[in-house]
């Protein structure tokens, strides 16, 4: 890993503590603040999830498992009339005259 030489302006407060702590973990001090800046870069410029994640969260705990069963029959032509039973073309429940016969 290449280093580069750099001053860094501590007030006299946080300088002794940071000495206290390098020596109590015998380490340098320029080890403890290198560890720092670190952690503090990858924390500070890490990705955030985009704010749409989640909104639409359905609360079917099982839906990833289950997605197969319940997108059986999505987007075919046929559906089942529920009043009566029938299956019909959606275009003729419409009542588009040309269902069922395609453009040329």
């Amino acid at each position: 890993m290449k280093t580069i030489k750099t001053t860094v302006y501590l007030n006299a407060a946080d300088y002794r503590k940071l000495k206290s702590l390098a020596t109590d973990q015998q380490r340098s001090a320029a080890e403890l603040v290198r560890e720092a800046v670190a952690e503090y870069t990858a924390r500070a410029t890490r990705s955030r999830w985009p704010r749409s994640i989640g909104m639409g969260d359905s609360g079917v705990c099982d839906l990833a498992e289950r997605y197969e069963d319940m997108m059986d029959g999505f987007g075919s032509d046929e559906f089942v009339d529920t009043e009566g039973d029938e299956t019909t073309s959606p275009a003729r429940r419409r009542g588009n005259r040309n269902a069922g016969n395609p453009a040329p």
